[in-house]
């Protein structure tokens, strides 16, 4: 494994210089297992894209950081902890198994920067997509890094507490579900409850921001309805978490 490691880590270096050169190139690995294979005989193979911006601004290079540095803890834990879960690995003439993570920039404008890992992973059953996202600020005094829910809506700021943002979110979700169950749109497990729906997910992290400026909160295939529904969504304004507030 430690060699295993080492090639992989080559791969990051080879693909963080590339970046280097040309800084809105995205960091590119690709990482195939057992040592020595190549894509046709790989029994898993791990290919993920990352993001690099433009470094005009300290904001952009700190982000640029944030992802290189995520290349290196996925070469150091992510695909190693991976590798562990698996209780077999494919056999000769059998379909590999491999994790393809890409991102799209779901919003980018003076004060925030939205990305969203999606990872598509087929590791011996269905193929099935998960989510993470990041979420930066680009001014104020947080500019450079990434940032909470509560920070997004300016609540540490005035010395808020950090749970309101997330209870008031679960509350609003739990809202949408209760809706969406009586009007069977979508196929949540039977006897749901709002504790589950609390455990799938966590507002401070789950979130981004789309181009119109909405917080959309995901909640990761398989949690809370079958795997057919996908990731779930549920999207709210500024203005209806505001509302919210104002309504407690």
């Amino acid at each position: 494994m430690k060699r295993f490691l080492c090639i992989a880590a080559a791969l990051l270096l080879i693909s963080a210089g590339a970046s280097a050169q040309t800084a809105a190139e995205p960091l590119r690995g690709e990482v195939f297992y057992p040592q020595g294979s190549a894509a046709a005989s790989a029994s898993f193979v791990f290919r993920y894209t990352l993001p690099q911006f433009p470094t005009e601004q300290l904001q952009q290079q700190a982000v640029n950081r944030y992802f290189a540095d995520y290349a290196t803890e996925l070469i150091g834990s992510v695909i190693p902890e991976t590798l562990s879960g698996l209780d077999s690995l494919p056999a000769a003439g059998e379909p590999e198994y491999y994790v393809d993570l890409d991102y799209r920039v779901t919003a980018n404008t003076a004060d925030t920067l939205s990305v969203l890992l999606v990872s598509q992973e087929f590791l011996g059953n269905t193929l099935v997509e998960s989510w993470k996202s990041a979420v930066f600020a680009l001014s104020g005094i947080y500019a450079g890094r990434p940032i909470t829910l509560s920070q997004a809506m300016g609540l540490e700021q005035e010395g808020g507490d950090p749970d309101y943002a997330s209870e008031l979110v679960y509350g609003l979700v739990w809202q949408i579900v209760q809706y969406e169950v009586g009007a069977m749109e979508k196929a949540y497990f039977p006897d749901l409850t709002e504790a589950d729906v609390r455990r799938a997910f966590a507002p401070q992290q789950d979130f981004y921001f789309d181009e119109d400026g909405n917080f959309v909160f995901f909640i990761q295939a398989g949690a809370i309805a079958g795997e057919v529904e996908g990731v779930l969504t549920y999207p709210f304004s500024m203005a209806e978490l505001l509302s919210a507030i104002r309504q407690k």
